[in-house]
C-alpha cells in the first residue's frame, strides 16, 4: 500500500468515526419524557456508551493500515442534507410539545427559509463540489434554522433556564447590580451558576436588547470561518472540501438545531480560536484565547495544562511559565471583579447540589452512573481530579504533546474522561467534545495549512 493511500485511509477513518460519534450523540441526546426507571434507562443506553467509547478510541488511534472508510466528503454532505431534512420534523415536534411556553409553528416562514437552502445543498451535491459553495450553504442552513427558532420559539425559563439566567445577570450588570445576587422569578430562586466570562460573552447582545441566540449564532459562524479559513487551499493540495464537509456534519446535526437555546457557543469559539492560533504559531495569543475560555467555562481548565505541556516540549520551562501566566492573568482579568461573590455560588450550582443524589445524573452517554455504585456522587470530583493528574503525568513522563495533533489527542482524552465521569452529564457536553475532535481531525489529517511550509 502506498503512503498516499495509507494517509487517505487514515484520514477517512478518523472522519468516519467522527460521523459515528456525532450520530450517537444525536440518537441519545437528553433522554425522553416517560422513559423507564433510572436503572432500566441506563441499561438501555449502555450499548450506546460502549459504541461511543469504541468510536472515540479508534478515532484517536487511527491506525495507518486501516481499511478505507466509506466516509467521503460527498457522502458526508449527503448525510448533512439528510440531517437538514429532519429539521422540519423536529421543528413541528418542538412547536407542539412546548406550545404552553409560547412556541408557535410558522410553516410559511419555515418554507421561506429552508426550501432555498435545501435546493442549494442538493445542487451542491449533484454538481461539481465547490468548497466555497459547500461552506456558504452550510452556514446559510445553520443560520436559517436558528433564525427560525428565534422567530418561533421565545426563550422561556420554564422550558430551559440557561439563556434567561444569563439575560437576568447581564441586566443586573447593566443596572450596576451584582449579577450573582439571588434572583426570585415567580416561585423559583436562582443564583447565577456560570463563570463571569459567560455573562461577559453575551453582554454586548444583552446591552443591545437582542435575543441572546443572535450571539450564539455569531460565535458559531465565527468559529466556522476560523476552521474553514485555516484549511489548505493550494491548487495542488486543497483540503477545503474535506473541512467544509466536517463543518456541515457538525453544524447541521439535528441535535444542534433542536437545542436552539444552548449557551456554550462562546466557549466553542474561544477553543477554536486558541487552536487556530496554535496552528499559526501565535502561542502567546493562543494563551490569551485559552484564558478567555477558562473565564467562560470550567472545562477549559481541563485542557489548559496540556497547552502548557506543549509549550514545555517546544521551548522549555520559560516558555511554559510565560504562557501559563498569560492564560491565568487573562482569566483573572475577566473574572476578578466578580470573584468574591461568584466563587461560592458557582461551586454550589455546578458541583455541591448534584453530589447529594444517590446516583450521578447521566441521562445521555454515561459512565458516571455506574461509577456511583462504587463511590458516592460527592466523591466523583476526586476521582476526576485523580484521573486528570494521572493522564497529565503520563503525558509528561512519556514525552507527549510535542505537536498540536498530539496535544489535541490528549486534550480529547482528558476531556472525554472528565465528562463521562461527571456527576451531571448533559448531552450538550458532548457537542463541546466534538468541537475539539473536529479540529483534531483537521490537524491530524494535515487538512489545515502549515505556516512553516507556506
Amino acid at each position: 500500500m502506498s503512503v498516499v493511500t495509507e494517509t487517505n485511509s487514515t484520514s477517512l477513518r478518523r472522519a468516519g468515526f467522527f460521523t459515528l460519534a456525532l450520530l450517537l450523540v444525536n440518537m441519545v441526546n437528553d433522554g425522553w419524557n416517560g422513559r423507564p426507571s433510572l436503572l432500566e434507562h441506563q441499561l438501555l443506553i449502555l450499548p450506546f456508551t460502549c459504541v461511543f467509547l469504541f468510536s472515540l478510541v479508534q478515532l484517536l488511534r487511527a491506525p495507518k493500515h486501516a481499511l478505507t472508510s466509506i466516509w467521503t466528503p460527498r457522502r458526508a454532505l449527503l448525510l448533512a442534507l439528510l440531517f437538514e431534512l429532519t429539521f422540519p420534523a423536529l421543528y413541528l415536534y418542538e412547536a407542539r410539545h412546548f406550545a404552553a411556553f409560547g412556541y408557535q409553528c410558522h410553516m410559511f416562514l419555515a418554507a421561506t427559509i429552508f426550501l432555498p437552502v435545501v435546493v442549494l445543498l442538493a445542487l451542491t451535491l449533484w454538481s461539481r463540489l465547490s468548497p466555497t459553495l459547500v461552506f456558504l450553504t452550510t452556514l446559510a442552513a445553520y443560520a436559517g434554522g436558528l433564525l427560525l427558532s428565534i422567530l418561533s420559539f421565545p426563550l422561556n425559563y420554564l422550558r430551559s433556564d440557561m439563556l434567561p439566567v444569563i439575560v437576568w445577570a447581564d441586566n443586573n450588570l447593566l443596572h450596576h447590580i451584582d449579577p450573582y445576587t439571588t434572583l426570585h422569578v415567580a416561585d423559583r430562586i436562582y443564583d447565577f451558576p456560570y463563570l463571569p466570562g459567560m455573562m461577559l460573552a453575551f453582554f454586548p447582545f444583552a446591552a443591545l436588547h437582542l435575543d441572546l441566540r443572535f450571539g450564539s449564532m455569531a460565535y458559531v459562524l465565527g468559529l466556522s470561518v476560523l476552521v474553514f479559513w485555516a484549511a489548505r487551499c493550494k491548487p495542488s493540495d486543497d483540503r477545503r472540501l474535506e473541512v467544509g464537509a466536517l463543518l456541515a456534519l457538525f453544524l447541521l446535526c439535528p441535535f444542534v438545531q433542536y437545542r436552539h437555546e444552548l449557551y456554550l457557543q462562546p466557549h466553542w469559539f474561544a477553543l477554536v480560536l486558541g487552536f487556530v492560533l496554535m496552528q499559526r504559531r501565535h502561542f502567546a495569543w493562543a494563551a490569551v484565547a485559552f484564558g478567555v475560555g477558562m473565564a467562560i467555562y470550567q472545562f477549559s481548565w481541563i485542557i489548559f495544562p496540556f497547552f502548557v505541556l506543549n509549550a514545555l516540549r517546544r521551548s522549555g520551562w520559560l516558555e511554559a511559565l510565560k504562557l501559563t501566566l498569560i492564560g491565568v492573568f487573562t482569566m483573572l482579568a475577566m473574572v476578578g471583579p466578580f470573584l468574591k461573590s461568584a466563587s461560592h455560588r458557582i461551586a454550589s450550582n455546578t458541583v455541591s447540589q448534584w453530589g447529594q443524589m444517590p446516583h450521578a445524573l447521566a441521562n445521555p452517554i454515561n459512565l458516571s452512573y455506574w461509577a456511583t455504585y462504587l463511590i458516592h456522587p460527592d466523591h466523583l470530583l476526586r476521582l476526576q481530579a485523580a484521573l486528570m493528574v494521572a493522564i497529565f503525568l503520563y503525558c509528561f513522563a512519556a514525552g507527549r504533546c510535542k505537536d498540536l495533533a498530539d496535544t489535541l489527542r490528549w486534550m480529547i482524552t482528558a476531556l472525554a474522561t472528565f465528562i463521562l465521569l461527571n456527576v451531571l452529564v448533559d448531552s450538550y457536553f458532548f457537542l463541546m467534545l466534538l468541537v475539539v475532535v473536529m479540529v483534531y481531525i483537521c490537524v491530524a489529517n494535515d487538512w489545515w495549512a502549515d505556516p512553516a511550509t507556506t
